[in-house]
């Protein structure tokens, strides 16, 4: 989401959509934990390249360019399946975010404490204090609307996320080279994959997490020239810097950090620090410990404003009350984003109460179970569209043929259902124990609730809410619930 793309509707080119796109999906915040994979991890992201992401990105580009009108996901499940599926799909985007905010802002907590003082590392109220500072702010960035936040978290992702990315690499390169020891084997051998339970499965299928948010791009996509063949070729080119930019980088952590040492929230500053703190050179340690925290940021703005704009198309709809019609003189969905803040805010004051590094694990299965939701609504909605509104113009549209489609988007279903249904098998992994049992029960519990929740809220939806902002003078003063047709 680098620009407001209705003020600036001059062509794309493919390089710059190929960065768009890696820009928004590479983070720091995913490399410890891959990273304890070892040279596996090559395997895995090659699999879920082939399998997801690229399907991901060509499906949003053919929904993005045939609908491209506010609202994105929710508009296109809404064409194919109806308003009840489309409020599904984005209330479960929405919701994946949220509990989504906690870790990257927890990141952000541990690299200011790098670039200020160490010793504030493990300090809670530090912590807290960085989360919602970064939050509100992020929020308030955003209440301009994307005129201002676009151009601003374009600068942030490349500079905070792809610079420190590069230089951990390079770093673990050198190390290397150096003939020093690597903190993991490095033979040919152990690049195959070892899965001697489910529940190491379970552990890779946590990839899904670190390879999803391309749709948000998806408003890009029509002002790209001769898009039939700029499109695949730039999410091919996408691809593969993903797939080498992660792996490299997740692995430079691995080689650096053993794998019982590495801090969920801090591993790729751990690289830094253990490299450079050595040589002399720890000023660098908070220089690039600032340069990841405008990563992470830059990566809070793509996502603080979009899955809100997306509920408020629903409320205009009339599925949740007309309050939350409301925008900004900016044009930012105001009081949807207000009630983000809130609850982040409440996720962030809880987060501090258990131990980091399990929560960050478990959100990131939870979250990323709870986004794959929307992605199979999304996938079959573009099945379903090709079928229903075969006339409708498209600048894109899958190569293949009804076979192509299918086997692009079907492909992708079955991935992300096999993901769903995988990831309720408790994990096995290295570095963080978990009992099975509890592990499974909490995230039945977490996935039943956020998935049955918007059908329940389905049911008190108001018609006379459609089209009604509820503004001062508008004629319409209600904001309680009463049950629909």
């Amino acid at each position: 989401m680098a620009a407001d793309s209705s003020k600036n509707p001059r062509p794309i080119s493919l390089f710059v959509l190929a960065m768009m796109s890696t820009a928004v999906v590479v983070g720091l915040e995913g490399l410890p934990e891959v990273g304890s994979f070892g040279l596996p991890l090559i395997v895995y992201y090659a699999f879920f390249t082939v399998c997801f992401f690229l399907p991901v990105g060509l499906v949003a580009a053919e929904l993005g360019v045939g609908w491209p009108h506010d609202g994105g996901v929710y508009r296109w499940i809404r064409e194919a399946l109806g308003e009840r599926w489309a409020f599904v799909g984005i209330w479960c985007q929405w919701v994946q975010i949220l509990v989504w905010y906690p870790t990257v802002l927890a990141v952000c907590a541990v690299s200011l404490s790098y670039a200020l003082d160490p010793g504030l590392h493990d300090a809670g109220w530090f912590k807290l204090l960085v989360s919602l500072g970064i939050f509100w702010v992020a929020t308030i960035i955003n209440f301009k609307g994307l005129s201002i936040s676009g151009w601003l978290t374009t600068a942030l992702l490349y500079v905070g996320t792809l610079l420190p990315v590069l230089l951990a690499i390079g770093l673990a390169a050198w190390w290397l080279g150096s003939g020093r020891p690597s903190a993991i084997p490095l033979q040919w051998a152990d690049v195959v994959p070892k899965l001697d339970s489910i529940g190491e499965v379970v552990g890779v299928v946590a990839i899904f997490s670190f390879l999803s948010g391309l749709e948000v791009n998806s408003v890009h996509f029509r002002h790209v020239k001769n898009p039939q063949r700029s499109i695949p070729r730039s999410l091919l080119f996408s691809g593969l810097l993903v797939l080498t930019i992660s792996v490299l980088g997740a692995l430079s952590v691995a080689v650096l950090v053993p794998v019982e040492e590495i801090d969920l929230a801090a591993g790729t500053l751990q690289v830094f620090d253990k490299v450079l703190s050595p040589l002399g050179m720890g000023w660098m340690v908070a220089v690039l410990a600032g340069l990841a925290l405008a990563g992470m940021v830059g990566h809070i703005l793509v996502w603080v404003i979009g899955p809100t704009e997306s509920l408020r198309v629903a409320a205009e709809d009339g599925l949740i009350p007309p309050v939350f019609q409301r925008t900004t003189p900016g044009g930012a969905p105001r009081n949807v984003m207000l009630l983000q803040a809130v609850m982040v805010s409440l996720l962030c004051v809880l987060l501090p109460l258990f131990d980091l590094n399990r929560v960050f694990y478990f959100l990131t299965i939870a979250s990323a179970q709870v986004y794959l939701v929307m992605y199979v609504l999304m996938f079959i909605s573009v099945i379903v569209l090709r079928m229903k509104q075969p006339d409708v113009p498209r600048a894109f549209v899958i190569p293949g043929g009804m076979p192509g489609l299918l086997l692009v988007a079907g492909g992708g279903c079955i991935t992300a259902l096999a993901g769903i249904a995988i990831m309720f098998w408790p994990p096995a992994t290295k570095d963080i124990a978990m009992d099975g049992a509890s592990f499974t029960l909490a995230l039945a519990g977490v996935f039943v609730v956020v998935v049955a929740a918007p059908l329940v809220l389905y049911r008190f939806r108001n018609p006379e809410w459609k089209g009604r902002p509820g503004l001062p003078g508008s004629g319409t003063t209600k904001s309680g619930w009463k049950r629909g047709d």
